[in-house]
């Protein structure tokens, strides 16, 4: 094996992992001027970064982006005239580059002199109107999932406030339901002044986010109360609420966000 690939390898690993001791291996192979161009500095993309102790910097430790490369499917160093170049791709996920390039240039010494990074985002969502497959999934399965939604609104005194609500469940293309264990609870009387209401839904073990705004409303049809009901979780049964509870349904107005089988973008009038 050269000993270009060798120092590539290393840096590949320091990113990938964070760890000191291939942070260790990586310092001994970077030349003092090192750049390495392509970086992300505060949030802005394709920003340079020169000087060893910067760019081991940039390579140490757990950055936003580590916990995704932690998982990537790295390729061998190639050699290519002078340079290396190392490809690596990632799982789906959330909020997560779909794959990145790295080519290494090395100066007399066989140090790397220069790094650019090229990061692949993944395929902006095109918009839609409807609930997709991928968000669906997540909504109905999060309190199996130990990731229940979270429900925002605004009370009738006009205080914001929080619940976790394990009953959500989409009910159509364009409308989600909670079964409201108490129809005359706070949210109830809430929505009957302001019905706007958001979602937000979490998971990071696969980076996955959803962010929910709509219009909400009770509805105490029998058969819609009789839907909502027989479509919660065994688990949410049993706290014995069929008459005590109600059913709020949600009118989706926008949803976005990212998933494992890439962003999800709705958008209603």
């Amino acid at each position: 094996m050269s000993s270009r690939i060798e120092a590539a390898e290393a840096y590949a690993r320091a990113m990938r992992t964070g760890e000191f001791p291939a942070v260790e291996e990586a310092e001994k192979v970077l030349a003092d001027d090192v750049k390495l161009n392509g970086a992300t500095v505060w949030g802005r993309q394709g920003a340079t970064v020169e000087g060893k102790k910067d760019v081991l910097y940039r390579i140490s430790g757990v950055w936003p982006n580590t916990p995704v490369y932690r998982r990537g499917f790295w390729g061998f160093p190639q050699e290519e005239g002078d340079k290396v170049k190392i490809h690596a791709e990632f799982p789906a996920m959330g909020a997560a580059p779909k794959a990145l390039n790295l080519t290494f240039t090395f100066n007399d010494e066989g140090k790397i002199s220069v790094v650019d990074q090229e990061i692949i985002p993944q395929p902006r969502p095109e918009p839609v109107d409807y609930i997709p497959d991928a968000a669906k999934g997540l909504i109905d399965t999060a309190l199996a999932n130990d990731t229940p939604l979270c429900v925002a609104y605004v009370d009738e005194n006009g205080v914001p406030n929080l619940s976790m609500r394990g009953s959500v469940q989409t009910y159509s293309p364009t409308e989600i339901s909670i079964w409201v264990r108490n129809k005359d609870s706070g949210i109830v009387r809430a929505i009957a002044k302001n019905p706007n209401v958001g979602l937000l839904y979490r998971d990071n073990a696969t980076r996955s986010t959803l962010v929910i705004k709509g219009v909400a409303r009770i509805d105490e049809t029998p058969e819609v109360m009789e839907k909502v009901w027989n479509g919660i979780q065994d688990v949410e049964q049993k706290h014995e609420t069929k008459e005590s509870g109600v059913a709020m349904i949600i009118d989706v107005k926008s949803l976005a966000g990212g998933t494992p089988k890439g962003g999800v973008r709705v958008q209603r009038s």
